[in-house]
């Protein structure tokens, strides 16, 4: 088996464009290419996604645990797998806890450096040995130099690294990916020319010698046991709202949850399901449509089934009034980072009193009186989230591989109300 980290000296380096770049060729070559991505991003798996042709994974060992993190990528490995990394390539959370090197060092996968060769010649060699020699436990087999002017810079940057340099792709400004609050605009929004991205990144690399640096042993990945089917789990699923971790849905699905995908902004009716899961997105860019789709408000409305929503999907519930308390937009990030809450209240997800990972990343602002979760940020306690005898809403996106509780116990909730409508 082969597998491979995509790392960057820092942000904007380049690391999605390489990353779905060689998705893309393995592709192309009849090769089955898994992606994954570091972190708890939603928007750079969606690029994965169009490049593979299949579901991208997150590794995140601050949501999840270490075994977690690798049943998660023995499970899906593949015949290539492409993990993307996050940030710079030592960047995580306090003591680097989910940085790129991290996750490398825990799935002991060799790990290609991308550096922004703009500006630079010899200095890059200065650039690579340093972060070769900052923690040599991670093991970077190869460099990529990226935004290079022409064959005699990438003449100059080669000689300049001891590491074995695989190659490098040309200043092309078509290569960009468009950006919005949150980052990238997600895949499903543009349609970036994926063949176009892949011709640019391969043109100057050795993907043969990248591949040859590549080889792991193949990890041994327990059974997911599955459950019989018992309740029907909706999600939505549209350009408003797609922001959903594989292994969420997977669980579910292995907790006895048939999942039927629904579009809020353009379904007329509400899905005869037992729990409605809204996953996060932008319902904020298409207020309008969902505005408009009113048979579809008014259902939602009416419904006194469970619902659990994360942080688009609490945007939507407001803008709606299915809950109380308006939502507004603002110029400044409300919250951004990792949080760990405590339950105020039990609901179909948590039980009072328990802590629960997750991560939060939102220009929003809810009116309203939070009553789900505290947390604590920068010294100070802060309540978030909305909840009552049926609706579980916060701003926190959770990774249920963090406890195998979660997901059966929304599958118990939808189990419960099914009874009692029977």
């Amino acid at each position: 088996m082969k597998a491979f980290v995509i790392a960057g000296t820092h942000s904007g380096v380049g690391k999605t464009t390489v990353s779905i770049g060689l998705m893309a060729e393995f592709r192309r070559q009849g090769i089955s290419v898994q992606a994954f991505k570091i972190g708890p991003d939603y928007i750079d798996p969606s690029y994965h996604r169009l490049a593979t042709g299949r579901p991208s994974r997150n590794l995140d060992t601050w949501l999840c645990s270490k075994t977690a993190v690798k049943q998660s990528f023995a499970r899906a490995a593949s015949e290539i797998n492409v993990v993307e990394g996050v940030m710079g390539l030592f960047d995580g959370a306090k003591g680097g806890k989910g940085s790129t090197a991290e996750i490398a060092r825990l799935l002991t996968l060799p790990v290609i450096l991308v550096v922004d060769a703009k500006g630079m010649a010899q200095s890059a060699g200065a650039l690579v040995a340093g972060y070769a020699n900052y923690q040599p436990a991670t093991r970077i087999a190869g460099v990529i130099f990226n935004r290079v002017a022409s064959a005699g810079h990438y003449d100059y940057l080669k000689k300049a690294v001891k590491i074995p340099s695989l190659g490098w792709i040309a200043k092309n400004k078509d290569m960009h990916l468009p950006e919005r609050h949150l980052g990238l605009v997600p895949a499903n929004e543009r349609t970036p020319d994926i063949a176009k991205i892949r011709k640019n990144v391969v043109a100057h690399l050795d993907v043969k010698k990248l591949l040859s640096l590549s080889e792991i042993p193949k990890p041994k990945a327990s059974v997911l046991p599955m459950q019989k089917k018992r309740v029907r789990i909706a999600y939505a699923l549209d350009t408003a709202f797609h922001f959903y971790y594989q292994d969420n849905l997977d669980l579910l699905a292995a907790a006895g949850a048939t999942l039927v995908p629904f579009s809020p902004l353009s379904d007329k009716k509400l899905p005869d399901v037992d729990l409605l899961y809204f996953g996060g997105g932008f319902p904020e860019c298409f207020e309008k449509q969902l505005r408009e789709n009113k048979g579809f408000c008014e259902a939602l409305r009416a419904w006194d089934l469970p619902i659990y929503a994360e942080c688009g999907g609490l945007y939507y519930l407001s803008l709606i009034g299915k809950i109380p308390g308006k939502m507004h937009m603002r110029d400044r990030l409300q919250h951004f980072g990792y949080a760990e809450a405590i339950s105020q209240v039990d609901t179909c997800l948590v039980r009072k009193g328990e802590k629960i990972k997750g991560h939060m990343f939102h220009y929003s602002h809810w009116e309203g009186q939070p009553n789900l979760y505290v947390f604590e940020k920068r010294g100070k306690t802060i309540s978030e989230g909305y909840v009552d005898t049926q609706i579980h809403a916060s701003f926190l996106h959770v990774h249920f591989g963090s406890s195998p509780k979660l997901a059966r116990r929304l599958v118990e909730a939808a189990q419960k109300t099914k009874e009692v409508c029977a």
